[in-house]
């Protein structure tokens, strides 16, 4: 465990209290500092417009976790801009002024947080590996399915529920006549078997009494959609809290499924075109 009070008190290492949206440093900037999160979190995020007025956020960093660990051995410019998201405490090193003196008083010390910082590293570097392998596996079961129904939807959310090992999955399509209801379509509970259940969208959050689900289990909700164009509701359902890798996993690859629903409707559309021209 990381000696913060120690690190605090060694002279070496500044601290300072951030109020809640504060910029720590900005895409672009030169810093020569390591970060370490006393208290609360910081928001990683990237411009995705050239005026900058749009952010992607990448990550959530929270108490005892560091960034900007590349200030370690080299002053590139910031990849990413880092901002508070709510009042934050936070210790920090200036690697060419104080860092070289502070292993050569502590070096036991140093060592300690360095087999820090390379145990947190190798942990995000499975995250990342997690999160690149299973969109691979879903981008790759789709481009192999013959055509859009709802039969290879439901391969690929079994497919999802294998990658992510969640207890089970809900899948619940936008009614296309009634738009404020939703069709309960599949459970991965009960395997390829098509649902047909109508539901007040407004009372999705309320589907663990509709199937009957342990109190103690947690879900999540991730609407499925492009823009203000609803397609559809996917929950999961496990035993633990979702963090914030979970969040991101879903999120990334219900944008797959996300896509393979757009071309569904597009389908339906034509057909229905086509049907309308035989009338």
């Amino acid at each position: 465990m990381l000696n913060v009070d120690f690190l605090k008190n060694s002279w070496f290492f500044q601290y300072k209290e951030l109020s809640s949206w504060e910029l720590v440093f900005d895409e672009g900037v030169v810093d020569e500092n390591l970060y370490i999160i006393v208290s609360w979190k910081v928001s990683v995020g990237k411009y995705t417009t050239i005026n900058k007025d749009d952010i992607k956020e990448l990550a959530i960093l929270g108490n005892l976790d560091f960034f900007w660990e590349a200030s370690l051995n080299s002053n590139i410019p910031k990849e990413a801009l880092v901002k508070t998201l709510e009042q934050t405490s936070l210790l920090y090193i200036n690697w060419k002024e104080w860092l070289q003196k502070f292993i050569e008083k502590y070096p036991n010390q140093w060592l300690e947080l360095l087999w820090y910082i390379i145990d947190i590293t190798n942990k995000r570097l499975v995250i990342s590996n997690k999160l690149i392998t299973s969109n691979y596996e879903i981008v790759k079961s789709i481009t192999e399915i013959e055509s859009v129904n709802d039969k290879n939807i439901f391969y690929i959310i079994e497919k999802i529920k294998l990658i992510t090992w969640y207890n089970y999955i809900l899948f619940l399509e936008i009614n296309p006549v009634m738009r404020d209801y939703v069709t309960l379509k599949y459970d991965t509970r009960e395997v390829w078997k098509l649902q047909s259940k109508v539901i007040d969208r407004n009372k999705i959050s309320d589907l663990s009494k509709m199937n009957e689900v342990v109190l103690e289990n947690y879900n999540y909700i991730q609407k499925l959609g492009i823009w203000k164009n609803d397609l559809g509701f996917m929950i999961f359902w496990k035993d633990t809290k979702f963090t914030y890798e979970d969040k991101k996993l879903i999120l990334s690859i219900s944008n797959n499924l996300t896509w393979l629903l757009k071309q569904k409707e597009i389908l339906n559309e034509e057909n229905n075109k086509t049907y309308m021209k035989e009338v």
